[in-house]
Order: structure tokens, then C-alpha cells, then sequence
């Protein structure tokens, strides 16, 4: 029954506002302005009083805006880009309808003074209503107003249905207006064949583009068109329409984007990233533009200009704490990837300077509650430690680093993927295991917070393809060693322990399963009568305690600690008995 109650509320809500907007009732109308020029705050109050509106909040700033938005629904969102700090005009007009804080039916407007192409582009790939530049006449905002209100009235059910994601139901209600003859005929084709794409139904896809395209030049179907093409895998077909459509429209960074994702469907990787940083040179603000460089750039090893964009990334980013914590975590392992690359000495001597700076500039802007700064540093030393070919401190800081992990609370995941890294580039496998198992695995998080995570999960997966082969001869190696342990043959266990360590020296668990085989052989040798039996002895302990002193001042975890316990215990035992104490 309150299903049934809410359900109906919300309708009676949208009827009323469709009927508001209908009859222009602005008296009806609850409206929003958040903009940190007061000033101007006032005046376009003013004239929306004069235009008969009445129902009017001020927000001084974005963060004012999104807990008054949070507590309260309005019909009209009239938000400035960019505030001084806090949640941003753009992102909130993307957290509001993704977490469907505002009604399926209300307008935003980006109201800005700054007409700059970059910043006009961004505001576009975010979908606002409408983008209005200061200054602006009543006329003008009226006329505008008037028309998103008329498209909202027109396309109701489509929005209703995308509101309360019900992919179907747009569908229907896209062909229903198809069939009606909209208005907005260029608009519900290309919606409506993005929704046909997505569900796999390219050939209805194409068919309603065609249709359209039969009596319309226009370059959107035009485009639409290219991304069904994408979709079927016919790349160059894909790319030719949608460059001739970049003649045209040379802005569409939408289209240049899809040009760079057939190039990477080609394996064509060095065109796709000069193609893509063409479109970031046109929109340098936009995320999803970045996001694509870093991702492209990544998947062809092309270290440098990922890190380079997830810098770019951090300088627009830098009034989202939790976004900041995934990017300033993507920027070392950019970082790392593309010094281990490298190899060049000036790179490996300038690692630390380089993240220094960038640590330093952006920490501050991180969720200090979810990103402990010193588990972060840590980790960071022991992998720069790494790369200079110091394993005993690499070791001792990442797990120093696992120990101050255990004592934090509710930490982010771009900390235990960082850890995760670390012990895998360390070759601490089963370490890294533990910690991919602490990782939030939830697939029911949106695209737009998988762009911040994505970049982190392309480092991984390219930190497991470069793994995959030492990983697994290691497996093997320790696999038969063990195998062979078991069977008594204490010499084939050695030395295939002893190749383990040297395909992944840093293993902790090949070192004490070397050492456990070094104090059976030595207490064997203490057992045999042949003269040098306990010189031989002498000369296995001496191995197993300078294998041992690789693991002195480690903080390692509790199995493993337990582990060397004891080890040390026999070792002990075997010492006192080649000295006759």
C-alpha cells in the first residue's frame, strides 16, 4: 500500500508540474540558484520574479546547493559551473540525476559568464537543459526556459521511463513519439538507437537511423550512425562516416572519441592516442575525454601520457575528495609503470621528486577519513625501494604499510588496490591475493564512478599481464618443490626453491620454504657418520642464517610471522647441536 502511495504521489507531482510548465504557472515552480556572486544571485532572482515566479531558494555555493537539493525537490536547477571550492555546478547536476534527487521532469541550466570552448564543450558531454551565458535579457531566458520546457511536456514518457530506468519502456515510448511524429524527430532517433545498440539490437538500430536519414542531412544521425557501425564491428566503415561528419563539425568531440575507439578496435594504438589527445587539446576539461586518453594510452603501454592525463584529471577533480583518492593513486601507478618501462636512470633518480611535487599539491584535497596518508607514503617508498633494486627495504616497508592498513579505519579501495599492487610487483603473491579479496568487487556501481576506478583497474590488470608468466613459472617452481619436499627428495626441493627465489626474489614463502629444507638437510647431515658430514652441516646453516636476516625487521603477517617463529626455534635447536652446547 505505500508503494502504491508513493507511486501515485510521485505522478500526481509530475502531472502537476507538466501542467505548471504547460500553462507557465511559474508561480507553481520551485527554483534554485546557486552562485557565489551574490550580486548576481540577486538580480537573477529579480527577474524571475518579474517573469511570475515565486517558490525562489538561494544557495550561497554548490555544497549549500546539494544539501538543500538533498532535503528538497525543485523544478528548476539554475547552477553556476564552477564554485570556489566544493561540488561543482557540472557535478551536480550529474549527481542529481544519478541518485534521482531531482524530479524526472525538472529543467537545469548551467548559468555561467564563461563562454571559453573548453568550458562550453564540457557543460555540453554533462547534458544540462540548457547552457546560458551571462549577460542574458528576460527575453532571452524566457524564450529559452520556454522551449526546455516544451521538449520536457513533449517527450514526458521518455523521461519519465529514463528516469526510473526502465530501458523498455523508453523504447516504447521513443517509437510511440517516432510513430507520432515528434518535434524532436532527429533527437528520438538517435536516443532510440543508442537504447537499440545497448540492448544488442543493431539491425533495428540501423533501420530507425536510415529512416531518418532519408529526408535529413543531419550530421547527429550521421554520427549515429558511425557508432552503430562501431558496434558491428565495421571499423573503417565507422570511421569514414564519422570523419566526414568531423568536416563539419570539427567540435564534436563525441565523434572523435569514437574515431579513437575504432583505431583501438584496429589495433591501430599510436593513431587512436594522436586522436584522442586532439579531442582533449579541443575539450581539456572533460573527464570522459581523459579518461579515454588514459585508458587508451594505457592498454598501449603508453605510460607517459596516461600519467600525463590523470594529471590533468587531478586539477579538475581536485574538489571531489573520494574521486581524489582513486586519481592521486592512479597517478603513482601511471608513475610506476612508466619509470619500470623506462628503465632510464634520470627517470628512476627523478621518480620521487616527480611524485613528490604531485603528492604534495593534491593530498590535501583527498578524503582523509577513507585515505590514510601514511599507508599511502608507504607504499609508495617500498615501491620506489623496488625499483632501485632494494628487495629487504622494499619488504619491510610494504608490509609496514599492511600493518598501518589493519589499523585503519574504512579505508578506500584505490588504497588496497595501491597495496595490491605493491605486492604483486614485489612478487608477494599470495599476499596480493589477500588483499584483492578485501576489495570491493560490487559490479552495481555506475559508469560515472567507474571512470574514476577505472584507470586503476587497467593498471592492475597490465601489473597481472606483466606477472602473469613470472607468477606462474613461480607457482610451478614452488609447486614441485613442495611436491618433491614431501617426498623426502631434499635435494631437487632445494634447488627448485632456489630457482624460485630467483624468478621472484622477493617471495617471502619460497624463502621459508628454502629455509625449512636447508635445517631438515643440516639436521640429516648432523645424523651421518662420514667425516664431513657436520662441516657440510656447518655450511647449510650458515645459508639458511643469511636467508633468514632477509626477513630481520620485517613486520610480516601473522601466519608468516608464525611461520619464522618457529623456523627460528629449529634453527636454533640445529645451531646449539653443531657447537655441542
Amino acid at each position: 500500500m505505500n508503494a502504491k502511495n508513493n507511486t501515485d504521489a510521485k505522478n500526481n507531482e509530475e502531472e502537476q508540474q507538466e501542467e505548471s510548465f504547460s500553462s507557465q504557472k511559474y508561480s507553481n515552480l520551485r527554483v534554485i540558484i546557486a552562485d557565489e556572486q551574490h550580486h548576481f544571485a540577486s538580480i537573477l532572482k529579480t527577474l524571475l520574479q518579474s517573469m511570475g515566479f515565486t517558490r525562489i531558494t538561494l544557495a550561497v555555493n554548490g555544497d549549500d546547493a546539494l544539501k538543500r537539493c538533498t532535503s528538497s525537490k525543485y523544478d528548476i536547477y539554475l547552477f553556476d559551473y564552477n564554485f570556489t571550492s566544493g561540488i561543482s555546478g557540472l557535478d551536480l547536476v550529474k549527481k542529481l540525476r544519478r541518485e534521482h534527487l531531482a524530479p524526472c521532469m525538472s529543467l537545469m541550466f548551467i548559468v555561467t559568464g564563461d563562454s571559453s570552448r573548453s568550458k562550453v564543450l564540457c557543460a555540453i558531454e554533462h547534458e544540462p537543459d540548457d547552457y546560458v551565458i551571462k549577460p542574458f535579457s528576460q527575453k532571452q531566458f524566457a524564450r529559452r526556459l520556454k522551449n526546455a520546457m516544451t521538449k520536457k511536456i513533449a517527450l514526458r514518457e521518455v523521461y519519465t521511463c529514463l528516469h526510473h530506468d526502465d530501458r523498455a519502456g523508453a523504447i516504447q515510448a521513443l517509437e510511440k513519439a517516432l510513430n507520432n511524429e515528434t518535434p524532436y524527430d532527429i533527437y528520438c532517433r538517435c536516443l532510440l538507437a543508442e537504447l537499440y545498440g545497448q540492448d544488442g539490437q543493431l539491425d533495428l538500430a540501423q533501420t530507425v537511423v536510415q529512416d531518418g536519414m532519408a529526408y535529413s542531412d543531419s550530421d547527429y544521425l550521421k554520427f549515429a550512425m558511425g557508432k552503430i557501425l562501431y558496434r558491428m564491428s565495421l571499423y573503417e566503415e565507422s570511421i569514414n562516416i564519422i570523419k566526414d561528419v568531423l568536416t563539419r563539425q570539427p567540435l564534436m568531440t563525441d565523434a572523435i572519441e569514437y574515431v579513437t575507439r575504432n583505431y583501438v578496435s584496429m589495433g591501430q594504438n599510436d593513431l587512436a592516442i594522436q586522436n584522442i589527445k586532439h579531442a582533449v587539446e579541443l575539450s581539456p576539461l572533460s573527464e570522459k575525454l581523459l579518461n579515454t586518453q588514459v585508458t587508451t594510452a594505457l592498454n598501449a603501454g603508453d605510460f607517459m601520457t596516461a600519467r600525463d592525463g590523470v594529471a590533468s584529471l587531478l586539477n579538475i577533480k581536485r574538489n571531489s575528495p573520494d574521486d581524489m583518492n582513486n586519481l592521486l593513486e592512479s597517478y603513482v601507478e601511471c608513475e610506476f609503470l612508466f619509470v619500470e618501462q623506462s628503465r632510464d636512470p634520470f627517470h628512476i633518480s627523478n621518480m620521487e621528486k616527480v611524485m613528490g611535487n604531485m603528492v604534495g599539491r593534491y593530498l590535501n584535497f583527498t578524503n582523509r577519513q577513507t585515505f590514510p596518508v601514511e599507508t599511502f607514503k608507504t607504499v609508495c617508498d617500498s615501491r620506489v625501494a623496488l625499483i632501485r633494486g632494494d628487495i629487504r627495504k622494499s619488504k619491510k616497508k610494504i608490509y609496514q604499510a599492511l600493518e598501518l592498513l589493519n589499523k585503519s579505519e574504512n579505508p578506500s579501495d584505490s588504497i588496497r588496490k595501491g597495496m595490491y599492487l605493491g605486492f604483486m610487483a614485489l612478487g608477494e603473491y599470495e599476499m596480493a591475493e589477500h588483499i584483492s579479496q578485501q576489495i570491493n568487487t560490487d559490479d552495481s556501481r555506475n559508469s560515472s564512478e567507474d571512470i574514476y576506478t577505472n584507470i586503476l583497474n587497467v593498471c592492475i590488470a597490465q601489473k597481472n599481464s606483466e606477472q602473469s608468466d613470472r607468477k606462474s613459472k613461480y607457482q610451478e617452481l614452488n609447486s614441485q618443490g613442495i611436491g618433491k619436499y614431501k617426498d623426502g627428495k631434499l635435494d631437487e626441493a632445494l634447488n627448485l626453491f632456489k630457482e624460485a627465489i630467483r624468478k621472484v626474489p622477493g617471495n617471502s614463502n619460497a624463502i621459508l620454504n628454502k629455509i625449512q629444507v636447508l635445517i631438515d638437510m643440516a639436521e640429516i647431515q648432523l645424523k651421518d657418520s662420514l667425516a664431513n658430514a657436520k662441516k657440510m652441516a656447518q655450511g647449510l646453516v650458515q645459508e639458511c642464517s643469511s636467508d633468514l636476516s632477509l626477513l630481520d625487521g620485517i613486520p610480516l603477517s601473522d601466519v608468516l610471522s608464525e611461520r619464522v617463529q618457529l623456523l627460528r626455534e629449529d634453527f636454533s635447536i640445529i645451531q646449539k647441536k653443531i657447537s655441542g652446547k
